[in-house]
C-alpha cells in the first residue's frame, strides 16, 4: 500500500496500478481464506501415515475454525491389515480419554466405511457425530497437511530409530574390541549394591539385550547374613546366587540365559568378588569387568591398569546406562525394604548432623524419602548445611565401598 502511495505521488501511475491490484488480489485472498476458516467450523482433523508395522497420527483440533492446538502420535505394532483398520483402533483409543468430541470429524480420503467409527463417536458424545472424507476445499487442504505431518513425524521417527540402532550396534562393537570379548555381548547384566549404614542391603540386576533395557529380566536380592556396609561381599553374594540359579536349572529365563558380559559396579575390590563367586561355581567362561563411578575407568580381569574409554563414546555410554540403571533399581528395592523408617533412625550416626541440622534439613527436604533421594547438589543447597558436610553426607549416604 506504502509502495502503491508512492507511485501515484511520483506520477508513475502504471505502477501504482500494478500496485493497486495486487493488494486487492492479497485481501481478496485473505477475505476468502478468513471465509474459509469459519466455514470449517467446529471439527477435529486426522491426518495418518502407515509404514510396515508403525504408524503416526496427527489430530487438529479446530473450535469455530480456529486451531486451538496439534496432537502428534506414534503407534506401535500395528497389525491392522488396511489404514481404516489403523484409524479404527486409533480412534476408540484417543476419543475413548478425551472429553471433548466435536460434531465433525475429518478423515483422510481413501478411509472410506467409516460408519464404524461415527457410530462409536456419537455415542461417546450423546450425540450425532459425522465422520466424512472431504473432496475439496479448506477441509480438504486441512486433511492434507495434517496427513502430510503425519507422514513426515513417522519418517523423523524411523530416522531417529535408526540412528540409535546404528549407534547400539556401534557401541557393542566398540565394547567386544575393547575389552577383547569373544562375541558382540548381545546379552549385557550389571549387578549394583545399595545399603545405608549397612541396614537392608539389596543388589539388582538389570539386563541390556541387544544395548537396549530388557525390563522384564531385572531381579533384585536381599542380601542374607552380611555384617555392616559390605559391597564387596553383598557383590560376592548376589553374583554366586545369580548364577547358583542358572547352574541348578532355573526355568526363569532371567537366570537361565548365559549373558555375554558381566558388569559389577565398583574397582577391584568388586571385580574380585564376582569373579571368585564365578570360580567357586565352576562356570562356563563369562566376561566379567567393573565400572568404577569416580573416573568412570574400567578394570578388566588380569590387569591391574584399568581401561579409560572414550568419555563421548557409544560403548561408555552404554555401559554408563546399564551401571545408572542398576542403581536406580537397587535405590528403589531399597527404599521399599526400608519402608517407614523414621528419620530419626537415619541420622543415627551421621557424621555432622546433630539436632539442629537435623531440622534444618528435615524442613528443607520435608520427609525421609526426599531426604534420601536427594542428590548431592541438592544436600549442598540446605541452608545452614556447611557444602563440606552435604558432600560427606552424601557420599555416606551412597556408599559404594573400596574402588
Amino acid at each position: 500500500e506504502a509502495r502503491m502511495e508512492d507511485a501515484a505521488r511520483d506520477e508513475r501511475f502504471e505502477e501504482a496500478a500494478r500496485y493497486r491490484n495486487r493488494l486487492f488480489a492479497i485481501r481478496h485472498l485473505a477475505e476468502r481464506q478468513a471465509a474459509d476458516k469459519r466455514a470449517v467450523g467446529t471439527v477435529d482433523v486426522i491426518g495418518l501415515a502407515v509404514e510396515g508395522e508403525r504408524a503416526a497420527v496427527q489430530v487438529f483440533p479446530l473450535r469455530d475454525g480456529r486451531m486451538i492446538d496439534r496432537y502428534g502420535f506414534h503407534l506401535e505394532n500395528v497389525v491392522e491389515e488396511d489404514e481404516l483398520s489403523v484409524l479404527e483402533a486409533f480412534v476408540v483409543e484417543y476419543y475413548d480419554a478425551t472429553p471433548s468430541i466435536p460434531p465433525q470429524v475429518l478423515v483422510p480420503v481413501g478411509t472410506q466405511g467409516t460408519e464404524a467409527i461415527a457410530e462409536f463417536l456419537s455415542e461417546r458424545r450423546g450425540a450425532r457425530v459425522e465422520v466424512r472424507a472431504p473432496s475439496r476445499g479448506e477441509k480438504r487442504r486441512l486433511v492434507e497437511l495434517a496427513t502430510e505431518n503425519a507422514r513426515v513425524a513417522l519418517e523423523a521417527d524411523s530416522a531417529t530409530r535408526e540412528a540409535e540402532r546404528l549407534r547400539r550396534v556401534t557401541a557393542l562393537e566398540q565394547l567386544r574390541e575393547c575389552l577383547n570379548l569373544e562375541s558382540l555381548p548381545l546379552r549385557i547384566e550389571c549387578f549394583d549394591v545399595s545399603n545405608i549404614q549397612g541396614e537392608s542391603i539389596v543388589a539388582s540386576m538389570v539386563v541390556f539385550a541387544d544395548g537396549k533395557s530388557k525390563n522384564a529380566h531385572y531381579r533384585t536380592f536381599a542380601m542374607r547374613g552380611l555384617d555392616g556396609q559390605d559391597d564387596v561381599g553383598a557383590i560376592r553374594e548376589v553374583i554366586s546366587r545369580r548364577f547358583a540359579r542358572a547352574r541348578e536349572g532355573e526355568p526363569d529365563e532371567s537366570f537361565s540365559r548365559t549373558p555375554n558380559l558381566v558388569v559389577v559396579d565398583g574397582g577391584r575390590g568388586q571385580l574380585s568378588a564376582a569373579l571368585a563367586a564365578m570360580e567357586e561355581l565352576d562356570l562356563p567362561r563369562v566376561a566379567v569387568i567393573s565400572l568404577a563411578k569416580r573416573e568412570e575407568e574400567v578394570f578388566v580381569p588380569g590387569s591391574s591398569v584399568p581401561i579409560k574409554l572414550e568419555r563421548h563414546s557409544p560403548a561408555l555410554q552404554l555401559l554408563q546406562r546399564a551401571r545408572d540403571e542398576a542403581h536406580r533399581v537397587a535405590l528403589r528395592y531399597h527404599r521399599q525394604k526400608r519402608g517407614s523408617k523414621s528419620m530419626e533412625t537415619i541420622f543415627a550416626g551421621l557424621p555432622g548432623v546433630g539436632p539442629a541440622r537435623r531440622r534444618a534439613i528435615l524442613r528443607h527436604f520435608g520427609s525421609a524419602e526426599m531426604f534420601l533421594e536427594a542428590s548431592q547438589e541438592e544436600l549442598e543447597g540446605v541452608p545452614g548445611l556447611p557444602q563440606k558436610t552435604a558432600r560427606t553426607l552424601y557420599a555416606q549416604l551412597h556408599k559404594a565401598g573400596p574402588s
